[in-house]
């Protein structure tokens, strides 16, 4: 399956609104001519102000007064919505990037679980079989080449002290195999004792922290992390533990790749401890004996930090810290990162930022082209205002009331656009700024509402998403605890789409997930949620109470839906599924519970060999 377009850059080409440019004058009107002379009376021998020349000065500077008004809450208005637009893209661009490590995070886990359970790894860790430790590598190097982050993957035993069965290190751009003598006894380490005493499925992750593990030939004295999971065999026991060792700095720079360039990133572990900062010498400062705390530096950020909030987002500016060293001013939002690793940190909180100055450049021009409209305002208003002193109150009234209620969000009114004088102009041009500000303010909701969208639907077959699935499985679930319902969800994986990618290409994937996705949401029915969690993977969630044998029907329908070929060009491509079946409350009491069971089902139909369904319980109805 081909990659899907970053959620980050098309969320950075919503958001930005678009800069006002002023209208141009009229044709033949410049502010820089004078009216004809006249032949000039006799001075008197004292000049005086008559009412005209004093109503003109007046009406001339109620007119200057009026457009400077309007410009300044313009040019605030816009610097505001700028803020506010940035505030939204930065928020928006960090729960993407949140959620794209929560992604990349459960990627590993899905690894783990395919090397633990595949059978080379038991075969390895009971009887030492030299071929099955060869196959291993082999796959080891696979996983490695398709993940740059992977610095290491091993295969442990609990016996022996913790030696090392399967070692692969990557040297450079390649993985390599480490055999003999340097294989060495890892079981004082926490990644191996800890797993080792967990379940079945479960997944160790360590802190972050920098890598002084010796034996290590890439990433030494680099920021790293560790996540394993144990090896059980027949009998139930841990054996033994497969761990990946992931370079931090290697993953985030893939992840923040489409980044704009000037958004900075910000890494913290859940004590505030500053693990990626856009100056080194201020990561990992637990490391050199001292701490190096992220909420000394942005003071909003402890509520995030404290746990007490999920996000938050804020200006800094440019002096914001008093004795410390110059620095520019910012906007910056910062989200909470849930980790599910109570037995070390279980949260971490992700930050980006963008120079305030940045931001506000885009309003230079708005408030040069308000000058200059104040300046040819306040000169047109002194030429005419002798002669139209009397019809120019109204109209000048009427600007300056709208000027006023369009800066208090109100509905500006009627005004003087049928006028072929100065005035008339004045009102054409507040009127096009209006227009303008107007309809930047509805792009940008109707922008923030093509972002909410995305986040919670899948860009390639427009199914929901695995946010808004789980939203709507908690909810399900939740009603169903308050009427004595019953929940079921259908976990469907493709079979041999690997072999359509890898045969037809990634094109030819993506037309086979849109045709299946198409074809799963029209078989159910409107009130049930058919959703693509990721890859070839997708689930039903029932909307009422079915009977087993309903349910039966439903995933034959479904199977029957999937295996009909998918025209491509001029060929037919198929694939296959296996469905596993998960009930509420037979199968778990939590969404998280029936989601793992429904997989676990899926798995076991998959292990079986060919296409089908299975329940994870077998229904007593």
């Amino acid at each position: 399956m081909t990659a899907e377009p970053s959620p980050q850059s098309e969320t950075a080409a919503l958001a930005s609104p678009a800069v006002l440019q002023p209208p141009a004058l009229p044709s033949g009107l410049s502010t820089a001519e004078s009216p004809p002379s006249a032949a000039a009376p006799p001075r008197p021998s004292r000049l005086r102000l008559g009412i005209a020349g004093r109503l003109a000065l007046v009406l001339a500077l109620v007119g200057l007064c009026a457009a400077g008004l309007t410009g300044f809450y313009a040019y605030q208005a816009s610097r505001s919505l700028q803020v506010v637009s940035a505030r939204n893209e930065l928020l928006t661009s960090t729960q993407v990037l949140a959620r794209r490590i929560t992604q990349t995070r459960e990627e590993i886990t899905r690894n783990l679980q395919v090397l633990v359970n595949h059978p080379a790894t038991l075969t390895v860790l009971q009887h030492g079989d030299a071929a099955d430790a060869e196959r291993l590598a082999s796959l080891f190097g696979g996983v490695m080449t398709a993940n740059p982050s992977y610095l290491q993957l091993r295969l442990i035993s609990a016996s022996e002290h913790g030696l090392e069965r399967v070692r692969m290190d990557r040297r450079g751009a390649s993985p390599v195999r480490v055999l003999g003598d340097a294989l060495q006894e890892k079981g004082h380490y926490a990644y191996v004792a800890e797993t080792l005493q967990m379940p079945a499925g479960a997944t160790y992750l360590s802190r972050i922290t920098i890598n002084h593990e010796s034996g290590t030939a890439a990433g030494y004295d680099q920021p790293a992390l560790q996540q394993a999971m144990p090896v059980i065999d027949a009998a139930g026991k841990a054996i033994g533990v497969v761990v990946v060792n992931v370079d931090l700095n290697s993953m985030f720079a893939l992840l923040a790749a489409d980044l704009p360039e000037a958004f900075t990133l910000y890494l913290a572990n859940g004590g505030g401890d500053v693990l990626i900062h856009p100056d080194s010498s201020k990561t990992f400062g637990f490391d050199r004996g001292r701490r190096v705390l992220l909420q000394d530096e942005f003071a909003a950020t402890a509520p995030v930090v404290n746990g007490h909030s999920e996000h938050v987002v804020f200006d800094v500016d440019g002096d914001a810290q008093p004795g410390g060293p110059p620095q520019a001013g910012l906007v910056a939002a910062f989200v909470a990162l849930p980790l599910e690793s109570p037995a070390n940190e279980n949260r971490l909180v992700l930050g980006l930022a963008q120079p305030l100055a940045q931001v506000l450049a885009q309003s230079q021009p708005l408030g040069q082209a308000i000058t200059r409209i104040v300046l040819g305002l306040g000169l047109v208003s002194l030429l005419v205002a002798a002669a139209l002193a009397q019809a120019l109150t109204r109209p000048i009234n009427a600007v300056s009331e709208a000027a006023r209620r369009f800066a208090a969000g109100e509905a500006p009114g009627d005004l003087p656009l049928r006028r072929n004088d100065e005035i008339g102009s004045l009102a054409r041009r507040f009127q096009q700024m209006q227009v303008q500000i107007t309809r930047q303010l509805a792009d940008l909701k109707t922008k923030q509402q093509e972002l909410e969208h995305l986040s919670h639907h899948d860009m390639l077959t427009g199914l929901p998403n695995r946010r808004l699935f789980q939203d709507r499985l908690a909810h399900a679930l939740a009603q169903a605890r308050r009427n004595g319902e019953a929940v079921c969800l259908l976990f469907i994986d493709l079979n041999d789409f690997k072999q359509v990618n890898d045969q037809h290409g990634h094109d030819a994937g993506d037309v086979v997930l849109q045709v299946i996705a198409q074809r799963l949401h029209a078989a159910m029915r409107q009130a049930d949620t058919v959703a693509r969690l990721g890859g070839d993977e997708f689930v039903v969630l029932l909307d009422t109470s079915a009977h087993p044998l309903h349910v039966a029907l439903i995933a034959e329908k479904l199977l029957d839906e999937i295996r009909l070929p998918v025209p491509h060009g001029a060929r037919q491509l198929r694939v296959d599924a296996s469905i596993g079946i998960a009930r509420y409350p037979h199968d778990g009491e939590t969404a998280s519970d029936i989601m793992a069971n429904a997989d676990r089902a899926m798995y076991a139909t998959k292990t079986a060999g060919e296409g089908g369904y299975r329940f994870f319980s077998v229904p007593l109805e």
